[in-house]
């Protein structure tokens, strides 16, 4: 009895038992890194980072774009939140559309493998970016803003980007000029959105 106990309590305090995710829910995530950091303070934000949950069965698995748009287990993408943060669960206010996606997470799915997963990551953070075979390189929050675009004809606002805030560090992270004023957007564009609501953390 002790055991069960404890094993309620250890769920309970990291959210798996009382949380139920859904396919299509967006995990922004706190990471620590040099150009974390600079995402964070640029935007305001403690979420340097964001994935989206693709499977919830046998297995819950998130989608992102990080080094190149793939898929890990949760468990892997929570492992790399900031030491005292937490994941922060967004789920799109519209119901039809979470409806729509729990009806049609197959075709969500097999859309994701056929047009987003193995795409390059995007180190210069630009909205329509190309690899040297043609084919788009995303970074996090522009692959979940285009996957929602291309499924589910909802589109996240994007905005004039700015890199203004550690100006000297984002022209080392570019290598030169950062792309001021190019249309883009962030975990925070996402945080910060109507569109989503927050069901709870991780």
């Amino acid at each position: 009895m002790k055991t069960l106990i404890i094993l309620c309590t250890l769920l309970l305090s990291t959210g798996l038992f009382a949380l139920e995710l859904k396919v299509g829910d967006i995990l922004l995530q706190p990471l620590s890194c040099w150009s974390c950091s600079l995402i964070e303070a640029q935007e305001r934000s403690i979420y340097s980072h964001v994935g989206m949950v693709i499977e919830t069965y046998p297995e819950v698995k998130v989608a992102e774009a990080l080094g190149k748009v793939r898929t890990l287990s949760l468990s892997d993408y929570n492992a790399r939140t900031e030491k005292g943060a937490r994941l922060s669960v967004r789920r799109l206010r519209r119901n039809d559309a979470v409806e729509f996606l729990e009806t049609h997470k197959i075709e969500f799915q097999q859309y994701y493998q056929d047009q987003f997963q193995g795409l390059e990551y995007d180190h210069d953070f630009l909205w329509n970016n190309l690899d040297q075979s043609g084919f788009e390189k995303l970074y996090c929050s522009e692959f979940i803003s285009k996957i929602y675009q291309g499924f589910l004809r909802i589109e996240i606002p994007v905005k004039r980007m700015k890199f203004d805030t550690n100006r000297d560090e984002w022209i080392k992270y570019f290598r030169g000029n950062p792309p001021d004023n190019e249309w883009g957007n962030s975990p925070a564009t996402i945080e910060k959105s109507d569109l989503f609501y927050e069901v709870g953390e991780l």
